[in-house]
Parts: structure tokens; sequence; C-alpha cells
């Protein structure tokens, strides 16, 4: 099937352009300068490539939509994938947490497997239009982690892993009287607080570093990225990139990130710490990082449109940064950090992924969206 577009706002790797695009058979096959008679008139809306996201946990919200409300797996998985389009994200990494490290129901082993069951029969039967892909998530201290990865690590999803300790005091939650503080809002009493602490710091010693490098063994044989998760300075850094982590996701200090970058690795931040003006845990913020040039790529997390509203935020004045730059941090960027060399930029030969955005009273609107050609939003 061929299909054009012209009088558009070209996005490519380096430039910005009037022009435009003609697909054929799912793949870009033109680009072309100025004015062309062919194809759709997109009336100088922006043409970009689809959005992709290394991590996003909003599979999980769909899933359990209120506290111990389940909802259908696979409605949920439609859900999520209609929610992800509309906002301009094509491929979709769907973050599930392997190691228990808090009570959330939709995360226990039960939840997990109707979850990942879920997803894969939404896509099996068609009914998922972005291209989904499995980022388990390894909480390292867990003494279930092992079992759970042995048996989910196989799914025929599964695309990329990533390395986490959630232990109060150190990375993402290096203030633990924070977590007192909520821990004392739900009812504990501080003999109890502490009898927690000293049961998941028991946990870390024992388990977190044998469970990292069980993670990138199987990394490894799966042939999947590993990445790290907040990594709070040089060593935690160096210990990843030591085990082939070759991404670092959501480092919470300056100093993190500059060493990841040291060691050559993809520095991701989430799109909300930059919408929000920080981080909710009071970690570096994004912006710092794209201030001195340490930011490559940006996750939703929890948040899907905030990658879209990203890539626009980073033209404004105070970052300066050029469209194709800003655009290629939630496209190109992640494309190489997950070794996916066929999308993330409008050039002959790639997957024709693309987003027509048009910027309205200062927010970006997604006004279409093409995943391998086909219309999905």
């Amino acid at each position: 099937m061929d299909i054009a577009f012209r009088n558009a706002r070209v996005i490519t790797a380096d430039e910005a352009f009037l022009g435009s695009v003609r697909v054929r058979d799912g793949r870009i096959a033109a680009v072309d300068r100025g004015p062309s008679e062919v194809g759709e008139d997109l009336g100088g809306d922006v043409l970009m490539p689809g959005v992709i996201d290394l991590h996003t946990d909003n599979l999980e919200r769909h899933f359990f939509p209120r506290p111990k409300i389940d909802w259908d797996p696979v409605s949920a998985a439609v859900t999520h994938d209609g929610c992800c389009l509309s906002v301009g994200v094509t491929t979709i990494f769907d973050s599930l947490s392997i190691g228990s490290f808090n009570a959330a129901a939709s995360r226990d082993h039960e939840n997990l497997a109707r979850l990942a069951t879920g997803l894969s029969t939404a896509h099996q039967a068609g009914m998922l239009k972005a291209d989904h892909h499995i980022h388990w998530r390894c909480e390292t201290p867990a003494d279930d982690l092992p079992m759970e990865l042995e048996m989910f690590a196989r799914h025929p999803m599964t695309a990329l892993f990533s390395v986490m300790d959630h232990t109060p005091g150190q990375r993402q939650y290096r203030d633990a009287e924070k977590h007192f503080a909520m821990w004392r809002e739900g009812g504990m009493d501080d003999a109890a607080i502490r009898a927690r602490m000293d049961g998941i710091r028991e946990r870390q010693a024992r388990n977190a570093d044998n469970h990292r490098r069980l993670v990138a063994e199987v990394a490894r044989s799966r042939g999947a990225p590993l990445a790290s998760h907040d990594d709070e300075d040089i060593e935690h850094v160096d210990a990843a990139a030591d085990l082939g982590a070759t991404v670092c996701e959501f480092p919470v200090t300056l100093e993190a990130a500059r060493r990841a970058r040291e060691r050559g690795m993809v520095v991701v931040m989430g799109g909300p710490n930059l919408m929000r003006g920080g981080s909710y845990s009071g970690n570096v913020r994004a912006a710092d990082l794209a201030g001195e040039g340490l930011l490559d790529v940006f996750a939703s997390d929890y948040v899907p449109r905030s990658l879209i509203e990203c890539a626009f935020a980073l033209t404004r004045p105070e970052f300066g940064w050029s469209l194709p730059a800003a655009a290629g941090v939630v496209t190109s960027g992640p494309a190489r950090a997950a070794r996916l060399d066929d999308r993330g930029l409008i050039e002959p030969g790639r997957r024709a992924d693309l987003v027509r955005v048009r910027v309205i009273e200062g927010l970006p609107v997604v006004r279409g969206v093409w995943v391998g050609g086909q219309r999905a939003a």
C-alpha cells in the first residue's frame, strides 16, 4: 500500500524542512524537500517519527484502575494501547516488575502472570496497533526473583531487562525518613518500622549482588539490552556497566549521569520529571541534565503524554534545542538504546511509524498516527 504526505514540516535526524514523505509497503520510500502535488496535505503540521517509550507503567493503571479493583487484562492491554497511540507512542516497552518489593496487588505473582498473558493474547489476536515489547524490571533484593525470572524471561515479547534496588536509604529513596513517614501514616509504629527495615536490609545484603549477576546473564542469553535503575553514584554506575548494562535509567544524581556518559551508557530520564519541573523524590532534575548535555532519552514512566511534550519543551528558549535534536530523545535515541535499527528516523528504508503534530496554544497536539504505514490514530 502506497501513501504520501505533503506540505509537512518534516523532522529528520538533523533538519526540519517543508517537504513530503512517501510510504510504500510500510516503509519510507522517499523524503523530498519543497512543494508536492501528491499525497495528504498536512497544512504545515510537523511530521516526526513515531515515539518510542522504553519504560511505561501505564498498563498496570488500566489493569488495576482503582486499588483492589482489577480489570480484564486483555481489555486493559487494548485500552493502554489506544491511550499510548493517542499521544504518538508507536513502540511501547511495557514495564512489568519481577521480584516483590511492595504490597501492590498488580505486582504479585498471580496478577503479573495474568497481565503478561493478557498482553500476549491481545498481541497475538491483532488487537494492538502499536508495537509492544516487555521490559522486565528486576528487583534484586527480592527472594523470589530467581523463580519469577525463570518463569517470565522466556515470554516471547521480552526485549529489555533492568536491575533495581528500592531499599530505602539509597538510590531513588535516599531520604529514608520520607518512607518512614508514609509507613507511619499507614499505621506502623517505630518498632514495626525498625523490624521491617531490618528485614529489607537483610534481604538486600543476601541477594542483591548475586541477583544482579543473574539478571545480567539472562539478558545476555536473550540477546536483550540491560539497564541499570536509579544509580546514585560512580560505584553504582561502574557496577552496572561492568555487568554489561548499556542503559542508565533514571540516575538520581548529576554525578551518576556524568559517569554513565563516561562509560558509554545511554542516559534515560523520566518525562514527568521535565514537565513537572523536577523529581517527585527530590532527585536530580531532568532539566539540569539537559543543560549539562547529559540527556539522551526520555521515557514516560507513568505519563505517556509526557514524551511528546518533552520533545517540544526542549525547544523553548531556556533549553534552546533544535526540534530535530529534541525529537531524537523520544525517537532515534530510544531506538538505538533498544537496538531497534529499523525505526526512529524519517529516512528511506525505515519503518513508516509517523506522527503528525500541531502546536496549539503552546501544547503539541497529535493529529494523526501511522504504524508501519497504517493509520492507527
